[in-house]
């Protein structure tokens, strides 16, 4: 476990880190409002709205976290041309994400995730529009020769796969031989049963079952050998499993280890990935590598994430509280 000095000193520099978000764009939207009758139509409740609420989902998130971490970030992907389209765009603007590398397509929506809620954050529903089959070949090729204009400005990689098409096979195999030729790192957030597609990157992070599911191996199966697994079926540096309450377990050439997740209240998981990923990835630009401390600060971003409800992001102020925090409960524990 780093000292806090040396985990601050890192965080302080995100600032100066520059990330490339590539993947599959996300708008959620939160349709809040009272649900106090039933329908004459059907025995399904009536949602009276009061009001709407968007967030950056998906890549979008990953790109969020980027920025309110204090990294300059740039968003990949390719949304539509439809009712959404502008409000999407509103949002990055606003969170001041450089969107020139994004994509649109008349062809496809842009993918947006509709929760209606009641009362108190009861979710009476989930709708979602979204078109899952893979992008056009003209679209790869624009969106490819965009990516290939912004990677040697960019410190680190980032993939974001929510498996709504963007992330074809052709497309990852040019970004990452993009990022080799340059020597820039990559991680991965993955998405699906065929690893393979990610060759080539620096670092992968899927969750448990992704790991088992990908491996064909049984759910309670050991992170290990997941682990091992996914190295024999793919050229990759580190393999991290997430393994929820039980921590992060990390493999390289060198070593395996498990890090402890951080004690916190746990009110919702949704978004923490996106978290851990962009923690991680800003102190790898920043320390050169230092993959042991990268995966602390991650774990401790998660560990911001899973406190607060719905997609977030996390902010270096917070970072510093948690840090802080765990690092003092430690020395009363010894």
């Amino acid at each position: 476990m780093s000292d806090k000095n040396k985990l601050f000193k890192v965080i302080d520099n995100f600032k100066n880190c520059n990330a490339l978000v590539i993947g599959d764009i996300i708008l959620d939207e939160y349709i809040w409002g009272k649900a106090s009758r039933l329908s004459p139509e059907a025995p399904v409740p009536v949602l009276e709205v009061e009001k709407y609420e968007y967030i950056l989902g998906g890549a979008a998130n990953v790109a969020n976290n980027i920025r309110t971490l204090g990294g300059n970030v740039t968003l990949a992907g390719v949304i539509g041309q439809d009712s959404r389209t502008g409000k999407l765009g509103e949002i990055l603007k606003n969170h001041n994400i450089d969107d020139s590398c994004v994509i649109s397509d008349s062809s496809r929506p842009t993918t947006v995730k509709s929760r209606l809620l009641a009362h108190n954050r009861q979710q009476l529903v989930r709708f979602d529009r979204e078109v899952k089959t893979p992008i056009s070949e003209r679209t790869e090729v624009q969106l490819s020769e965009k990516v290939s204009e912004h990677v040697a400005n960019a410190d680190i990689i980032l993939i974001s796969d929510y498996a709504k098409g963007v992330l074809t096979d052709t497309l990852l195999k040019r970004v990452i031989s993009f990022a080799r030729e340059l020597k820039k790192p990559i991680l991965v957030d993955p998405k699906g049963l065929d690893f393979t597609k990610y060759c080539g990157a620096t670092l992968i992070t899927p969750n448990r079952p992704e790991a088992a599911l990908a491996t064909k191996s049984p759910q309670e199966a050991e992170p290990e050998i997941l682990a091992q697994k996914i190295k024999q079926y793919i050229n990759i540096d580190y393999v991290l499993v997430t393994l929820g309450e039980d921590g992060i377990f990390i493999s390289s050439e060198k070593a395996t280890k498990t890090i402890p997740a951080v004690t916190s209240e746990v009110y919702d998981v949704t978004g923490a990935g996106d978290s851990l990923i962009s923690g991680i990835s800003l102190a790898m630009a920043v320390t050169g590598g230092d993959l042991e401390t990268s995966v602390e600060i991650g774990n401790y971003a998660a560990g911001v994430a899973v406190r607060k409800i719905g997609t977030t992001s996390v902010t270096p102020a917070e970072l510093k509280n948690i840090i802080e925090l765990h690092l003092m409960n430690k020395t009363i524990t010894v």
